[in-house]
């Protein structure tokens, strides 16, 4: 009786460890799948352009900076676009540089390398804040170097409906959102300034300023799907 018993636990435990087993292996599945649907490289064209974004913000008009073909190649979108923004006064030029994707993930880089690559020497970096309709919103704010030229840079990230100055909190909400099945664009939002003088604060508030004014318009033309 007790062999009988003994052996009718062992056919259950086997039972059981065999659903666990099969269970596991799933899930591992699952991950897999989820994981290099998420690393893939996406071929899906958006359905949004950001070229649309407006030209002329508050009074400041705006004139287009070319992207080179080998340019849109290394960022794999030609939804992006670099434009010159002037003040109404002529007194503040600021360079507003967007780059969007509903479905690729790395269009929304760090721009370090791009700065590097062409020659600047990175000798400051830190996390900033400007605050727009009661909120604060956080960027990175970085400061090159070539010869007597400073180029001062902010940027940011959007990620569906929320904005964050973290590369690696950007790509985690993607990873999180994509693994939901819920829309993941992205967007890298980068402004910037030169500077000659050495007016280093001149040109950080003259950028703070410009960031103000296109925030309402980020929302619109960079939506959340």
């Amino acid at each position: 009786m007790e062999d009988k018993q003994a052996q009718n636990l062992y056919l259950i435990t086997m039972k059981i460890d065999k659903k666990y087993i099969l269970i596991i292996i799933l899930l591992i599945l699952a991950g897999i799948t989820s994981w290099r649907s998420y690393f893939q490289t996406y071929g899906q064209e958006d359905t949004v352009s950001i070229h649309t974004f407006p030209t002329e913000i508050n009074g400041w008009t705006s004139i287009d900076i070319p992207l080179t073909e080998k340019e849109y190649s290394i960022l794999e979108t030609k939804n992006a676009f670099v434009r010159k923004y002037t003040s109404p006064d002529k007194s503040k030029e600021v360079f507003l540089y967007l780059i969007y994707s509903q479905t690729n993930r790395r269009v929304a880089h760090e721009p370090e390398l791009c700065y590097s690559g062409g020659g600047l020497t990175l000798v400051r970096k830190f996390q900033d804040s400007f605050t727009y309709e009661g909120k604060t919103l956080h960027a990175q704010n970085l400061l090159f170097e070539q010869g007597n030229r400073k180029d001062i840079v902010f940027y940011w990230f959007k990620v569906g409906d929320t904005f964050t100055a973290n590369y690696l909190m950007q790509q985690i909400q993607i990873a999180i959102k994509t693994l939901l099945r819920q829309p993941a664009s992205s967007a890298l939002i980068r402004l910037s300034a030169v500077t000659m003088d050495a007016d280093v604060e001149k040109a950080q508030a003259d950028i703070k300023e410009f960031a103000r004014l296109i925030i309402p318009h980020l929302k619109k033309h960079l939506p959340n799907k």
